[in-house]
């Protein structure tokens, strides 16, 4: 049997918090009390609410910041609704608790049967988007193992938290080799992940199968609940092809030309054979690249072609 929903009460009236909690528990909730706003904040380091009900107009720590430091704070809460509590009934303070944040609005004297209704209704709609999540959530691991591209999945430390089935046939008899090579470069992009920087990188692990990686650090998303993660997407030769020059056009801000020159350099050409093929000179050849590696923020061919091949997306 699953537990009741626990609501974190904060009420500056200590009659009034006895009342509403009273109230609750008849109906089947747990509940914690908190006399304001700090002592409410202090809960959330121990608890973690179903949802929350927070008057307004108490000393130290109003409602306003208590609702601001909650979705500041604690990210992880981001799915649990807040419901204001007010003697204010006037329109200028229902907008303003709705434009910080707020779920809903009930004004005192309490009316208690819209109190339980209100609560009832803002934990089905919790519950709900909860369930929309792990859904999504599930849809995309689906999708994950299904891909042909390998991909592993880092917690922001280095520690493996899920490897597709196409990223165990890359890594074969090699993955403990590839995970140290891999190692340092996850641990530094994690530290980015979690101080919410997004950024990406790619590399050439080894030279004799042509396995290429392309990491991402990707920042916590609190809405969704996932936590800061580094993605590392792999590729072999046989699952690499170059992207069009339309593709790369577009994705890096290229010109047709330059587009052109680094999708022929992806595809096997060397830079005279691209001179060749396109009837110019190799400087000419050369003045292009070097546009390209300042656009796509590489050095040497090696690691332009590795950043085009490393793309986890379908060729046109």
């Amino acid at each position: 049997m699953s537990a009741p929903p626990l609501i974190l009460c904060a009420e500056d009236e200590p009659q009034l918090l006895r009342d509403i909690s009273d109230e609750l528990r008849a109906a089947g909730y747990d509940v914690v009390e908190a006399r304001d706003g700090r002592t409410l904040l202090q809960q959330l380091d121990e608890i973690t609410p179903d949802l929350l009900l927070c008057d307004i107009m108490m000393p130290g720590i109003d409602g306003y910041e208590v609702l601001a430091r909650v979705r500041r704070d604690y990210p992880h809460l981001a799915h649990v609704p807040l419901v204001f509590l007010s003697a204010l009934s006037m329109n200028e303070a229902v907008i303003r608790g709705k434009r910080a944040g707020a779920d809903d609005y009930l004004t005192k004297p309490i009316d208690y049967d819209l109190l339980l209704s209100t609560v009832e209704a803002r934990l089905r709609q919790s519950q709900q988007s909860r369930a929309g999540i792990r859904t999504l959530a599930e849809l995309g691991q689906q999708l994950c193992d299904a891909l042909a591209v390998g991909v592993v999945l880092f917690s922001p430390d280095g520690q493996i938290r899920h490897v597709n089935p196409a990223a165990r046939r890359l890594l074969g008899d090699h993955g403990s080799d590839l995970r140290d090579q891999l190692a340092e470069p996850v641990r530094r992009m994690g530290a980015e992940a979690d101080a919410g920087q997004e950024s990406c990188l790619s590399m050439l692990l080894d030279d004799s199968c042509c396995l290429m990686a392309q990491l991402h650090a990707c920042p916590a998303a609190p809405y969704t609940g996932a936590g800061a993660m580094v993605i590392v997407f792999l590729a072999g030769p046989e699952a690499r092809p170059a992207l069009s020059s339309e593709a790369l056009k577009e994705m890096f801000a290229l010109t047709a030309t330059e587009a052109r020159v680094a999708h022929l350099l992806a595809s096997g050409l060397r830079p005279e054979d691209i001179a060749r093929e396109m009837g110019v000179a190799p400087t000419t050849i050369a003045f292009h690249l070097r546009n390209v590696f300042a656009k796509t923020d590489t050095h040497r061919q090696a690691e332009l072609v590795g950043l085009i091949l490393s793309l986890p997306l379908r060729p046109e």
